[in-house]
């Protein structure tokens, strides 16, 4: 399995700056919740306002080296963009296990108990 958080990667994205990394990662628990909901409802409403809401979930996760949440929003998004074609169910079922294990990771690093 892919890494789920990739804590030098985060940094490095961050030029080492350690509280600007804890501060990101606050940010994707409190600003950047994925809900699988209100993704199903974006697809039947409009394929590119659900391709956009994956991808900030995708980009917040790559900013904090959640590689395993970005790459599989990358798939997710190409399908829902009309770059790829696949079968968007398992993939979403995928996404919604790698976030939640994500956030879990997050939690970990933090500090903060996990569900």
């Amino acid at each position: 399995m892919e890494v789920l958080l990739d804590i030098t990667t985060g940094l490095d994205l961050v030029d080492n700056d350690e509280e600007l990394y804890r501060s990101l990662l606050e940010f994707y628990l409190t600003d950047n919740k994925f809900d699988v909901k209100e993704l199903h409802g974006l697809i039947m409403k409009s394929k590119p306002e659900a391709a956009s809401y994956i991808h900030r979930v995708k980009g917040a996760s790559r900013q904090i080296g959640a590689r395993a949440a970005a790459a599989q929003g990358q798939l997710i998004e190409d399908i829902l963009r009309e770059k790829a074609v696949g079968n968007l169910a398992p993939l979403i079922n995928d996404f919604c296990g790698i976030y939640a294990s994500t956030v879990n990771e997050v939690k970990k690093y933090l500090g903060i108990p996990q569900d």
